[in-house]
């Protein structure tokens, strides 16, 4: 071979491996990206989850505190009745939230083949 032929194939190996390494970094740019984005959607999942379980304990709370003193005073049907009422009412809303978290959740990975 001669010298500017040599020197030609230097260029085309060198040329290869930059391509390679390269494509070795977009891929692994790619992996951190799709991870860093399936954890910031668990992030967001696990937030909303927990509004929703504060939300769940509050009612649970107002609820108890409520029945607890409408039985101390013997009025589940006066004034208490009414707070009785709006306890619950917003029990079963915070409950329906939550069990509407979970079907979409469970829809969600049953649908991503996750589940």
């Amino acid at each position: 071979m001669n010298f500017q032929v040599e020197v030609a194939f230097i260029g085309l190996i060198q040329s290869m491996a930059v391509a390679a390494i390269a494509g070795f970094f977009a891929r692994e740019s790619k992996k951190r990206k799709k991870a860093q984005d399936a954890a910031e959607a668990r992030a967001a999942l696990q937030a909303e989850e927990s509004l929703l379980a504060v939300k769940l304990m509050s009612a649970s709370l107002n609820l108890a505190i409520a029945t607890a003193t409408a039985v101390k005073n013997s009025d589940a049907a006066g004034p208490m009745g009414a707070a009785i009422d709006a306890a619950l009412r917003e029990a079963e809303k915070a409950g329906e939230a939550y069990q509407d978290f979970i079907k979409t959740v469970a829809t969600r990975q049953i649908s991503s083949g996750k589940g």
